[in-house]
């Protein structure tokens, strides 16, 4: 009897111990999130627990979001909110980089707010798809309450109050992925991730949908801003700290 319950302990322990172990040899190497990090006027990352979403300026009582975090509470993102002196009605905009249930989790908090996301991201987004990466074939289907109400296309600048936000499709983590330009900073979602050394890095296999297509991608967005990288002054991640300037996607495409 109690050799048996050694053994199912020891089978619990690996169960548990194994997918850890994955977890922090695949995020080894990557820099911390920062909460309250400012990496252009106007842009704050707010820290959900694992993963970041950004609060953007978008003038006097409007702000928008890059992601809605992970806690479907949004505790954190009421906590910001409460620290400027503002109202939940004050987020107007919601882009979603992409649909995964850890950046669309506290849309639901915002009613009055516009979600907007690239049309082949919607469905994963509402949750009526499931996405095609290795770890989403296996999980669990997460219930969503998300509403897709505004979709977005490759290419257009979307404008909320005084605020500009430049639209790129990014495919390859998801089908849909978007970047965002605004405020000098292109924000990336799960589509890249920064490294301590400063380079870019590609979307975690195990996470993504396409490997390929996404290194495509971030080649081809490199081409795409190059002609006006200096206006680029920041690189921002969802689960990693952020990286100044437009060199390391350039560097990251000519190594392509």
């Amino acid at each position: 009897m109690k050799r048996g319950l050694k053994i199912v302990g020891l089978l619990l322990a690996v169960l548990v111990l194994v997918p850890v172990g994955f977890l922090v040899a695949t995020f080894a190497g990557n820099p911390e999130l920062k909460d309250g990090l400012e990496p252009a006027s106007g842009v704050r990352l707010v820290k959900d627990g694992y993963v970041a979403l950004f609060m953007l300026e978008a003038g006097e009582g409007q702000v928008a979001l890059i992601d809605a975090g992970n806690d479907p509470e949004g505790k954190v993102i009421l906590a910001e909110l409460k620290r400027r002196g503002l109202k939940p009605d004050a987020v107007t905009t919601i882009f979603l980089t992409h649909g995964h249930p850890d950046h669309t989790a506290a849309c639901a908090l915002f009613p009055k707010a516009q979600v907007l996301a690239l049309a082949e991201d919607a469905p994963l987004a509402e949750g009526k798809v499931r996405g095609k990466s290795p770890v989403a074939r296996v999980a669990p289907m997460p219930k969503r309450h998300v509403t897709v109400n505004h979709l977005l296309k490759d290419g257009e600048t979307v404008q909320v109050g005084n605020l500009q936000v430049r639209v790129f499709a990014l495919p390859g983590h998801t089908p849909g992925s978007a970047a965002y330009l605004a405020h000098g900073v292109l924000f990336f979602g799960d589509s890249a991730d920064a490294r301590k050394d400063g380079t870019l890095a590609p979307a975690k296999f195990i996470f993504s949908d396409d490997t390929e297509q996404n290194r495509a991608s971030l080649v081809a967005l490199a081409a795409r801003l190059g002609p006006e990288a200096a206006q680029v002054k920041a690189l921002a991640f969802a689960h990693t700290g952020t990286l100044p300037g437009f060199g390391p996607l350039q560097a990251f495409a000519d190594a392509r």
